[in-house]
């Protein structure tokens, strides 16, 4: 199973056929999407021409997955990620929200999807596709 990263699920709403072709293969074995997905997402939308259109393109693309909310065990797995990256000097700080998405693609034992290898490759027990 499968977490996307807002990289290429941004890009699938957009109907760019590099996401779809990646995409669409995967729907059968399972694909998730963090609700911190959603929140760069909904922030894209508000920089639109139209952000409501793009809110409602945003919405129906959503429904179509499972959303994976940030649970008392993913905060735990989060802190546990900071404090070890923390503690071999890693950068932290700007990327606050993908090592959110990187904790709960831990923790429920997914594969995150991703173009963003420098965010995620110092991350231990994370499997990235």
């Amino acid at each position: 199973m499968y977490l996307v990263d807002s990289d290429w699920f941004i890009d699938y709403l957009e109907d760019i056929p590099a996401a779809v072709a990646l995409l669409e293969p995967l729907v059968s074995a399972g694909v998730r999407f963090s609700i911190i997905t959603y929140v760069e997402a909904f922030e894209g939308t508000l920089k639109s021409d139209d952000p409501v259109t793009a809110q409602d393109k945003l919405h129906a693309g959503m429904r179509q997955f499972e959303v994976i909310r940030v649970s008392d065990e993913v905060a735990r797995r989060c802190a546990w990620i900071r404090y070890d990256l923390r503690s071999r000097a890693r950068r932290i700080r700007d990327r606050a929200m993908d090592l959110l998405i990187a904790a709960t693609a831990i923790e429920y034992d997914l594969t995150l999807v991703t173009r963003n290898v420098d965010d995620y490759g110092d991350i231990p027990g994370l499997r990235l596709y």
